[in-house]
Order: structure tokens, then sequence, then C-alpha cells
């Protein structure tokens, strides 16, 4: 029996090496970490990038907000469809190097009531779809508009600037989810800008010459 218990001790004492070998040995022991953080390693980064990305494209779809509403708020007395088309292209310019075809544009000719700064309406308007190749359409469109309060006067003025992106993620969209809206494949950002005009109030020429009616109030 005890001449057994030799020969078991002798027939484990290569195993028992091989045991200690292989818990002294850290070879490999930095690819199985790495194994473990790389996802999240990698998930951290492209979660910074998009995020990163969907500010930067929020700026730039304010910019284009201001910018086309102030140019056209520049016009002395009348401004035409061609030039309204112009002024609303140059959104796409400032959108770059980011997609332009998500881009839409509305602006607006707001006027106020002679003895009511509360009663605004719109006289006309302009719509630019960059997905439709740039297609713009205008008309003239009395109507009742509401503006923040104390943003004109009496028998005042001011030009509106909506302007819509619809955002696609480059990968995923686990942070953007949280703070925006999904639609249809894509995060839609919104942005308004209100300009004064910088002398008369300019009103929408048609194609027959005549400039839109002015808005009348009780």
């Amino acid at each position: 029996m005890r001449h057994l218990k030799v020969i078991a001790r002798r027939a484990l004492r290569p195993a028992r090496r091989f045991a200690a070998r292989l818990r002294a040995n850290e070879q490999g022991v930095a690819a199985i970490e790495f194994a473990f953080i790389a996802p999240l390693v990698f998930t951290l980064f492209v979660g910074a990038v998009e995020v990163s990305q969907a500010f930067t494209v929020d700026r730039r779809v304010m910019q284009v907000a201001t910018t086309t509403g102030d140019l056209v708020a520049r016009a002395d007395s009348s401004i035409t469809q061609p030039d309204m088309t112009d002024i609303m292209a140059v959104g796409t310019y400032i959108m770059l190097p980011y997609a332009s075809t998500p881009l839409e544009m509305t602006i607006r000719n707001i006027t106020s009531s002679p003895t009511n700064a509360a009663t605004t309406k719109q006289s006309w308007y302009c719509t630019y779809n960059a997905n439709g190749g740039g297609s713009n359409t205008c008309a003239c469109n009395v109507t009742a508009y509401t503006v923040p309060t104390g943003l004109v006067s009496t028998n005042d003025s001011v030009v509106v600037a909506e302007v819509r992106y619809f955002y696609t993620p480059l990968l995923f969209d686990s942070v953007l989810k949280r703070v925006m809206t999904k639609s249809g494949g894509a995060y839609t950002i919104s942005k308004k800008s209100y300009s004064k005009p910088r002398s008369n109030t300019a009103m929408l020429k048609q194609a027959n010459g005549t400039t839109c009616p002015s808005p009348t109030f009780p």
C-alpha cells in the first residue's frame, strides 16, 4: 500500500510542476485584458465621436438659420424668388462637409399690428428643400403667426428663419437617443432665428412684378 502511494506521488510530480509553471506564467495576460476592455474602449470612442459630430451639426444648423435670415433682413424694399433661392442655397455650403440633402428651410416675413404688438401676421414665406435638388417655393400668404413676446413693437416686422436637418448617426445612437427624438431612422435638429430688417421690410416680388400685399389688421 505504501509502495502504491510512492508511485502515485511520483506520477503526480510532473503534473504538479506543470501546474506551478502555469501559475507563474504571465504570457498572454495583456492579450486577455485587452480582449476584455477593447469593446468598452471602442464603444466609448465611437460614442464620443457620434456626440461630437451631432453637436457640430447642431451648431451648423443654427448658423444656417441666422445667416439666411440675416441676408433676407438686409434686403431694402423687395426681394425676388431667385434672390431667395440663392440666399437659401447658402445653407448647403454652411453645412459642408456634412451632407446638405437632409436640409430643409422656411423663411417668413412677419408684421405686427399698428396698435397691438402681440398681434402678428405672416405676409409671405419661402421654403427650400435641399433633398429636392434645391427646390424653392415662395408664396404670398397672409396668416396669423405668433412670435415671442417682446420681440416686435407696434407696426414692426421681423424675418423668421426655420431650419430642419435630419441627422443620421454614423454607427449607433445609444447616446443620442437619450437626448434627441428619432423619427424615420433620423434625428430631427430644428432651429429658428429672428432677424430685424435693416431698413424697410422686404416684401416678396411675385412673377408678375407686383409685391405681396401687406397684412391688414382690424
